[in-house]
């Protein structure tokens, strides 16, 4: 019932890492997506929050595949279980278990730094749609993700439809849309994007306005 994708980004400032998720269920920015300066996970299908949690916890001693596969090792239902992400070292992790609900499936692409996993799909499209709109998008992180995830939607998405959206970035600078949930919305991919675009907006204003301060 949810389809995400998970970044990084090498910049000149430092790493970058960026998750987006959306689903047909409420408040999924609570319980999806989980980052840090060392990686970025997702969480879903019958979702674990420690797989998520507990994994980016291990990644300053494990490489994300080994931290997520030791954590799915002892969980009882990891045949229900979907997650995915990446980590500074450049590895990345993909795993969809035989009784996710369908269509489910994942994509890794290690090289460009991005995977993408879905379940409860309308169809095989989405992930393949998402990732190809974040990788010819332009501009900042968040707002490729949010494309990603326009993409995803209009070429099918959660087959039952979409509830909520979220967007996580972490970068070696922090702004107020690095972390934005539409938690309940009949549109939540849409809503995510007006408030991505709002909040950019008001720290821009806010950085020119201290820049005017310090500088006159």
């Amino acid at each position: 019932m949810t389809f995400s994708i998970c970044v990084r980004e090498e910049t000149d400032d430092g790493t970058v890492f960026g998750v987006a998720v959306a689903t047909d269920a409420p408040a999924v920015g609570a319980l999806a997506p989980c980052i840090s300066h060392e990686g970025v996970i997702s969480t879903q299908s019958f979702v674990n929050v420690r797989l998520g949690r507990r994994g980016i916890e291990l990644l300053s001693d494990l490489a994300v595949s080994d931290a997520l596969a030791g954590l799915l090792a002892r969980d009882s239902h990891s045949d229900l279980r979907q997650v995915h992400g990446l980590d500074y070292r450049g590895v990345a992790f993909a795993h969809s278990g035989e009784e996710c609900d369908g269509w489910f499936g994942h994509e890794v692409h290690e090289e460009a730094g991005i995977t993408a996993a879905g379940n409860m799909l309308a169809n095989d499209q989405t992930l393949s749609a998402a990732v190809d709109a974040y990788r010819s998008t332009e501009g900042r992180v968040g707002e490729r993700l949010v494309a990603a995830l326009e993409a995803g939607k209009e070429t099918g998405g959660d087959k039952r439809g979409h509830t909520s959206a979220a967007l996580k970035v972490k970068a070696p600078e922090t702004t107020i849309y690095h972390d934005l949930r539409v938690d309940e919305h009949e549109t939540p991919v849409a809503e995510l994007r007006r408030v991505y675009e709002a909040a950019r907006e008001a720290s821009e204003q806010f950085t020119e306005a201290k820049k005017s301060r310090i500088f006159d």
